[in-house]
């Protein structure tokens, strides 16, 4: 009960957590507008946020194969996430929430941070002044713009910003519990006699030895693993000619 229920709880924070980047991505590109700059034409911002994308998109293709190999468990008949993706999923998250938080600062700049407070911005003497001092495009209204930027100091530069990055970390299980989950479930083994059968070692598989103990079923057997009616590689003919 406690692995099926780390296994599903580590799969259900990577959605999480990719709306979380989702969010991260759309405010970037918005604050990217509202400061009058374009990353299609500055790669100094289109950088950090391929670099945003990458990360959520990397971690979230996890969760998605992770639940298209799902197997029913034998004992519940519910379907369990594929482990091994499961943790590799909430892994990349768990190390990366805080290049995200990054990443997201530097397209944003430091706005985010230093924004005139809300008596400021609705004093009659000052709100003037303000809007149009820190107003950036000209065609993005000054209201909208720290609006995106209070939306992204909310999620990364508040309380609760510090409080997802410690969920994130250790949320559903630290970093160690879930490479020792990743350990044990990958199927080093069938790796191993890959190798050895590429290199004709001819080593026996052995259930007792410590590196082929995990394999993975379906996989990498005698016949290669070719369903019926499938093409198949077949040696040409001595003469050379082809038939």
């Amino acid at each position: 009960m406690t692995y099926n229920y780390a296994t599903h709880h580590r799969h259900s924070c990577i959605a999480a957590r990719a709306g979380f980047g989702d969010l991260l991505i759309g405010a970037g590109a918005l604050m990217c507008e509202a400061n009058g700059l374009d990353p299609n034409k500055k790669a100094n911002l289109r950088d950090p946020m391929v670099e945003l994308i990458k990360i959520t998109e990397g971690f979230y293709a996890c969760g998605v194969a992770a639940s298209v190999y799902a197997a029913q468990d034998p004992h519940s008949k519910t379907f369990m996430p594929e482990p091994v993706y499961a943790n590799i999923g909430k892994l990349l998250l768990s190390l990366q929430i805080y290049d995200m938080h990054r990443l997201a600062h530097e397209v944003s700049g430091g706005l985010i941070v230093a924004l005139p407070g809300p008596d400021e911005d609705h004093n009659p003497e000052t709100a003037a002044t303000l809007a149009e001092v820190l107003r950036a495009n000209p065609d993005i209204p000054y209201d909208k713009r720290i609006e995106v930027s209070r939306f992204i100091e909310d999620l990364t530069a508040s309380y609760q910003g510090g409080w997802y990055s410690l969920i994130s970390l250790h949320g559903g299980g630290s970093p160690a519990a879930l490479k020792q989950e990743i350990w044990r479930n990958y199927p080093v083994g069938s790796k191993v006699e890959l190798v050895e059968r590429l290199m004709e070692r001819g080593v026996l598989a052995e259930d007792n030895r410590a590196i082929s103990r995990n394999k993975q079923p379906g996989r990498c057997c005698d016949a290669g693993c070719s369903q019926p009616g499938q093409p198949v590689m077949v040696s040409l003919p001595k003469s050379g000619k082809r038939t």
